[in-house]
């Protein structure tokens, strides 16, 4: 024993193998911590539950929707020669699929495909999406009405299958997150890790493919990852137990829950018919009008279909969404132009303005909840709000600073004044303004509906963003933008208008509401719409097995 512990004292009085060792082990400790809580984690919820959230957040959600994003500008810059208001249209016409997830879900639920009623859904949007980012690989598209549609229904069928399996992968872990509460959070915090690392690893490869110039390479980089999809939806990796062959349709739920699908199906309608009108209509007042009276249309739905004090917090994140006019495509293009359309400008280039800006984002993302909770988690909530508000329309400032090039005549390069205004601020700026509305909505759901509503309010969200973009290119129509990147010929004169109208001016819209549709209560405090106490959280915590058997998140009935 005493020649052992001799021998031990030696090698680390010698800073030999124990203390290699050691390093060694402190170096792979985070590793094996990681290990073990996704083992205890798979323990819990099956480790086929696990492949599947990788599958569906790293793989689509996270790597396949980040690489399509990191493409899109240059896509539309480089090869379509689209305009900035032709961008923008086309994107609202590409996310229309996220806008129609309630209705989906509830199909999903009433009508199974042969016995199952996920599995299948997703292997035929998976598909769809596998084939629609191989052909976007292997097509040579050009400046011309033909390529632009046809990138755009890529685009679209792409969004549908991210959409769909997200969906219905959310139904079957919130179903798992009620029948085993004490992992939840877990769940929770795997699912964003998985998605953040996915977002990653997309934006470690636009690093290297960006410069190339070769822009049809990030999708070949990116239909690994769309196919991957078609054989662990068609092979059931996500746990499910098939129904008897008997259950066609399920009439019982249909009736049930008829008023939340008469919702969810009003709701998609619309949402097609503000893309098809982004497609088929050149009339700027059409537009303006046929907006305004999809935006007043929902906003009636609400009060028809939720309980009155619900249906005003929706109506107050809905409005304030939707009149915070988004003109984004016309800041892209000033932003990355080059001199002949943007003189003087700022010329930067794709991997800085994509990717470099990216990683910066999502770190400031985080700090922002962290601002949140460390510093207005106790506010009242109409204080949380206007503050929200105020902090948007300040936010503006810096674009509005290097438009008329303000940071110039200070010394302050365009990069560096772009990352600490648009770059730190804005993702800030959002989780101020996504938090406490996450919290009014938990505050004012309906006992066991919380599931039913979050889903509900995730349309409302993309709805209320679409119909931001389409207000947005009308104000771009209106106050003159042009951007011919084919000719050349650029017209930015009233972008700092915009800016102030748009960016500064309507935010600040929500401050009047909020004394109309918020009640004064604390962020903190236990109320809901049923009168009955509450622990309040926030997020994917707080679905419940009822709400989510309702379908509207995409989860299964009870035979699930």
């Amino acid at each position: 024993m005493d020649d052992e512990r001799l021998a031990s004292d030696s090698n680390v009085g010698d800073g030999g193998p124990s203390t290699t060792t050691t390093i060694a082990g402190m170096a792979c400790a985070p590793f094996h911590k990681a290990h073990r809580w996704v083992t205890n984690l798979a323990g819990a919820v099956g480790w086929q539950l696990i492949g599947f959230i990788g599958s569906s957040h790293f793989g689509l959600k996270g790597a396949l929707l980040g690489l399509v994003g990191h493409a899109d500008l240059p896509y539309a810059q480089s090869i379509l020669k689209l305009s900035a208001t032709q961008n923008q249209r086309y994107g609202i016409v590409a996310c229309f699929p996220w806008s129609i997830k309630p209705v989906i879900g509830m199909i999903s639920d009433i009508v199974p495909i042969w016995g199952y009623n996920k599995r299948y859904y997703m292997f035929g949007a998976s598909l769809l999406g596998a084939a629609a980012v191989a052909y976007l690989a292997g097509a040579t598209l050009r400046d011309d009405n033909d390529s632009a549609m046809a990138y755009v229904a890529a685009l679209v069928l792409i969004n549908l299958q991210v959409s769909v399996v997200d969906l219905l992968t959310e139904g079957k872990y919130t179903e798992k997150m009620s029948t085993t509460p004490e992992v939840s959070s877990d769940i929770v915090s795997f699912v964003w890790l998985t998605l953040g690392a996915g977002g990653l690893f997309a934006t470690l490869v636009s690093f290297f493919v960006l410069p190339t110039k070769n822009y049809r390479l990030i999708f070949y980089c990116a239909a690994p990852f769309a196919l991957q999809a078609v054989f662990t939806s068609w092979f059931g990796l996500l746990p499910e137990e098939k129904k008897a062959e008997t259950e066609k349709v399920n009439r019982a739920l249909l009736h049930k829950h008829k008023p939340l699908f008469v919702l969810g199906t009003f709701m998609a309608v619309v949402s097609a018919v503000l893309a098809a009108a982004q497609l088929l209509s050149e009339d700027m007042f059409f537009e303006l009008y046929f907006t305004a009276g999809c935006a007043l249309a929902l906003s009636i739905a609400m009060f028809a279909c939720m309980p009155a004090r619900l249906a005003k917090a929706t109506l107050f994140l809905f409005l304030t969404n939707t009149t915070s006019v988004s003109f984004g495509s016309a800041m892209q293009y000033w932003f990355t132009v080059d001199e002949t359309c943007n003189p003087g400008g700022p010329h930067f280039d794709y991997l800085f303005f994509t990717v470099y800006t990216a990683v910066v984002a999502q770190v400031f993302g985080g700090f922002g909840i962290y601002l949140f909770n460390a510093y207005f988690s106790t506010f009242r909530m109409r204080h949380a709000l206007m503050i929200s508000a105020l902090v948007s329309s300040f936010a503006s400032v810096g674009d509005l600073a290097m438009v008329l090039r303000w940071n110039v005549w200070w010394g302050i390069p365009d990069k560096a004044f772009y990352l600490v205004g648009d770059t730190i601020l804005e993702p800030i700026v959002e989780m101020m303004a996504f938090m406490p509305g996450t919290i009014l909505i938990s505050k004012m759901c309906p006992k066991n509906m919380e599931a039913t509503t979050f889903a509900i309010l995730a349309s409302f969200s993309n709805l209320g963003s679409s119909l931001s973009q389409a207000f947005g290119v009308f104000a771009m129509q209106y106050a003159g933008i042009k951007t011919d990147v084919t000719e050349g010929e650029c017209d930015f004169s009233n972008l700092p208008t915009l800016i102030v109208v748009c960016g500064m001016l309507l935010p600040l819209l929500a401050v009047p509401l909020v004394f109309i549709l918020i009640p004064d209560i604390a962020m903190n405090d236990p109320v809901r719409e049923d009168n009955e106490p509450v622990t309040v959280m926030t997020g994917l915590e707080k679905e419940t097995d009822e709400g989510e058997r309702m379908g509207l998140l995409g989860g299964g009935t009870k035979a699930d």
